[in-house]
């Protein structure tokens, strides 16, 4: 399996900060704290060799000593700054804005707490981030997560879903991820028989098992992009925000209403703007998401 573009790009980076920190090592070093094989630290190091600067110079290269290269050692001469991250304000307040949404949701590792404390001192003396959140992370249900993905271990959970239905499932964590400000856990699910994408917020209890994972993770992290079929909303012009920053939606103007044409890759996500945009609705198609919706207004009604 082909190895994705942000595990490896760390790696780089990575290497190229252990090096300037402590001083020339050997591929086997590297490999083992890297956790990844000598062959594939030679080849990350074939990959600094051709990266730099813009314009791409010789002397605008990062450059390794090319007599302890033949002889398996990694051994740093020019970093051209690698570690030298300059951030305009404008940068610097969405990277504290990315980090305080992780840690918020509580799939941010224990550096990132440090790194936005460092950023928020480098800005100004207090944090002007707040994120805002409707309901809690369990500490612990995260920590459970934590060591079942570090173990390979299936973890019992305690689920309420949209709906407020209660469950219990056992699972096989695979990954933590961070979407739209939310914490998830991508996992396999042993009830459902497939996978699945649970909110960290509404997972009640967590506990380890002695149960091995045997289901690999899914190669594609977060939810799908691939649509699973096409929706049509006819919407009054007061909606119309809605279904403006959809992916892919096409809009068309007909008299007083908009009719927006777009792919549905998360039912749920979709749900949700028709909701807010209720009042406005004309009609919802395919009878699928009419369906789902109406399945959400009514619990919508119900806890009212």
């Amino acid at each position: 399996m082909a190895e994705m573009a942000v595990p490896r790009l760390t790696r780089l980076l990575g290497i190229v900060t252990h090096l300037e920190e402590h001083g020339e090592a050997t591929f086997d070093e590297l490999a083992q704290h890297f956790g990844v094989t000598a062959e594939t630290i030679k080849r990350d190091i074939d990959t600094l060799w051709c990266a730099g600067l813009p314009g791409y110079g010789m002397t605008d290269l990062l450059d390794f000593d090319g007599f302890a290269y033949d002889d398996g050692i990694a051994r740093l001469t020019n970093s051209q700054g690698v570690r030298q991250v300059r951030l305009a304000p404008a940068e610097a307040m969405a990277l504290m804005g990315a980090l305080a949404a992780m840690i918020a949701s509580g799939t941010a590792p224990e550096a990132a707490t440090g790194a936005l404390a460092a950023l928020s001192a480098a800005v100004t003396d207090a944090n002007p981030v707040t994120v805002i959140r409707a309901a809690p992370v369990n500490p612990g249900v995260v920590e459970a997560l934590r060591a079942g993905i570090e173990q390979k271990r299936a973890v019992a959970v305690t689920y309420v879903d949209a709906q407020d239905r209660r469950t219990s499932r056992v699972i096989e964590p695979h990954r933590l991820v961070t979407v739209d400000g939310l914490g998830y856990v991508e996992c396999y699910c042993r009830r459902a028989g497939d996978y699945r994408t649970l909110r960290l917020d509404r997972i009640e209890v967590a506990g380890r098992t002695d149960d091995s994972a045997t289901a690999l993770p899914r190669a594609a992290s977060g939810f799908t992009l691939e649509p699973a079929y096409s929706a049509t909303v006819r919407v009054a012009r007061a909606g119309r925000w809605a279904f403006e920053d959809l992916p892919g939606a096409v809009l068309a103007v007909d008299g007083d209403d908009v009719v927006a044409t777009f792919g549905v890759a998360n039912p749920d996500v979709v749900v949700a703007r028709l909701l807010a945009v209720a009042p406005s609705l004309g009609s919802v198609e395919p009878a699928s998401l009419r369906e789902r919706l109406g399945e959400a207004a009514r619990a919508v009604l119900a806890a009212g």
